[in-house]
This record gives structure tokens, C-alpha cells and sequence, in this order.
């Protein structure tokens, strides 16, 4: 009951705050402007970030006043939440006026060196039934895993409503996992994110109002890589590594995608250019109108966490 009362407490407190947050950010100019680059053709508030941010943080206070939560799990949240908050405030400040790739890369890597130092390691994989230590791979791994996944969710950040939808999926089956291997310090942030998102999300899906920004994909990318690291290795058994990847297929595959493509095209000084390469961009030359390759990205990505719980109950 606790986890389906924060759900929905998460999922107001976003439909009440985010039209305050798209207001604030018409007031102050903090807006998409168009572009060559860019698809939409009205200048739009990007900063939503702050209000999913929030109604998932005062979501998760609201489950402590109402004791749903236990000391353990606060300190569970540690990782996410102290992290989170430099990842948040690097994409804020990025949302506000344009940071360094340098200078953002920096944030993201100490942001991951928190968790990392509050014990979030990879520390072994199930490949084919089989568990493998990683032994001093674990940290770099580890390291590697939530700076990109943070990233991933940023690129997948092209079309009304993407990133946020993907976002869902993602966040609703890492809970399941999650709650189905006994983490409730996992479940809990996880229900709370997955609550704000989804309350966000009429505002966002196309025609958006108001943009995710990078307050709000490099948060939900870091904490859901936190989490994932935390949830899979719980439970009696380790979680095979096909889970986490099938859940997080298709940001992993375009950021692997664009890296490569950027490198080989421009130089490993621009891989961090954007581009309108990306599989989101593709549909639309093809044909689909924007809602239809939102869609279609939704059901490939649904499908892919079906395959990751199947995968699961099949161990």
C-alpha cells in the first residue's frame, strides 16, 4: 500500500508543481529557443527538471512523516540522493546558461565518485549463469556505468516527451525488480521517481510546454544507474547483467551509436557535438510524424523490459 499511496502522492505533487516551474521559467526566459538543430518551432521552458526533482524528493519526505520508511532505508538513498544533487545542480546551472562539456563531464564523474564511496559497486556479473568477480574493475565499471547511463537519457532527450516516457519504463520495471528481490530502499526511490514522471509527463509529451532539460535527464539517468547497481546485486542470487541492459537497451545503444559516430566523423574533441543522427531523428525522415515515433520508441522499449522480467523469472 505505502508503495502505490507514494506513487500517486509523487504523481500530484508533479501535476501541481509543473505548471509553477514552466511559469517561473516563461518569467525568467529560461526557454528552448528554436534552431537549426531543433524541431520545435515556439520557444518552450526547459527546466522541468525541477519540478520532477522535487515531487519525487518531497514525494519520498511525505512517505518518511508518514513512516512508511526506516533508518536503513534513508541511508539506502544516500548514494542517489547526495549524488543526484550534484548531478541536479550542474544540469541546472547548464538549463540556466550553457556549461563546459568539460566542466559537466567533471560533475557527472564526482557525482559518481559519491555513490562509489557510499559502497554502489558492481562489484561481480551473472554472464550465462555463471558469477564473475570484477575485482579492480569494479570501481572504473561502476564509474563508467552511471556517467553513461546519466548521459544516455540526456541524448535520448530529442523528441516531446522521449526521454521522460522511456524514463517510465525504465523506472516502473527497475521497481518491480526492485520490489520483487525485498529492496524497499530501492522501491521506494524508484516509486517516487516513477511517480513525478509520470505526472510530468502530460506537460511534456508533444506539443510539449515544458522540456525535461538537463536538470531533469541527467538526474533520472544517474539515479536509475544507482539504483540498477544497488537493486541487481540484492537478493539471494546475483541478477543476470542481461536485466539492466535489456531495460536500458535503447538509451545504451544510442549513446554507444553516437559516440562512435562522432569520434569517427569529427574527432574524439567533438563527442559531445550534437547531431541529428539519433534513431529519433531517423524516424522522422522516414516518415512517422513525431508522436508516432515517440510511440513506436515506447513500445520497442516495453518490450524490452517485458524481455528483462522474463529473463529474470526464467533464472
Amino acid at each position: 500500500m505505502s508503495y502505490l499511496a507514494l506513487l500517486i502522492i509523487s504523481g500530484i505533487l508533479a501535476v501541481i508543481l509543473t505548471p509553477a516551474v514552466r511559469a517561473l521559467g516563461q518569467r525568467f526566459g529560461v526557454l528552448d529557443v528554436p534552431g537549426a538543430r531543433k524541431i520545435h518551432t515556439v520557444s518552450v521552458p526547459r527546466i522541468g527538471g525541477v519540478s520532477v526533482t522535487l515531487a519525487a524528493v518531497l514525494g519520498l519526505a511525505a512517505a518518511t512523516a508518514a513512516g512508511w520508511v526506516a533508518v536503513a532505508d534513508l541511508e539506502g538513498w544516500l548514494p542517489a540522493l547526495l549524488g543526484g544533487l550534484i548531478v541536479f545542480a550542474v544540469g541546472l546551472r547548464d538549463d540556466l546558461r550553457p556549461v563546459r562539456p568539460a566542466v559537466k563531464l567533471g560533475c557527472q564523474v564526482t557525482a559518481a565518485g559519491v555513490a562509489v564511496a557510499l559502497g554502489v559497486r558492481i562489484d561481480h556479473v551473472t554472464l550465462l549463469g555463471t558469477t564473475h568477480a570484477l575485482g579492480v574493475l569494479a570501481v572504473p565499471l561502476t564509474m563508467l556505468w552511471i556517467v553513461g547511463l546519466s548521459n544516455a537519457f540526456n541524448l535520448m532527450d530529442g523528441l516531446d516527451g522521449l526521454a521522460t516516457g522511456l524514463a517510465i519504463i525504465a523506472a516502473a520495471t527497475c521497481a518491480a525488480v526492485s520490489i520483487s528481490r525485498g529492496d524497499s530502499q530501492g522501491g521506494l526511490l524508484l516509486v517516487a521517481l516513477l511517480g513525478a514522471l509520470c505526472g510530468f509527463l502530460p506537460y511534456n509529451f508533444n506539443p510539449a510546454t515544458i522540456f525535461l532539460g538537463d536538470s531533469g535527464s541527467l538526474v533520472v539517468g544517474y539515479v536509475l544507474a544507482v539504483t540498477a547497481v544497488t537493486g541487481w546485486q540484492k537478493g539471494a542470487t546475483a541478477l543476470a547483467v542481461a536485466v539492466p541492459l535489456l531495460i536500458f537497451a535503447l538509451p545504451i545503444s544510442e549513446t554507444v551509436l553516437s559516440v562512435v559516430r562522432r569520434t569517427r566523423d569529427l574527432g574524439i574533441r567533438h563527442v559531445f557535438s550534437a547531431d541529428q543522427q539519433h534513431i529519433h531523428y531517423r524516424l522522422l525522415g522516414l516518415g512517422l510524424s513525431h508522436r508516432g515515433a515517440v510511440l513506436l520508441l515506447y513500445v520497442v522499449s516495453l518490450a524490452l523490459a517485458l524481455l528483462a522480467l522474463a529473463t529474470m523469472q526464467l533464472r
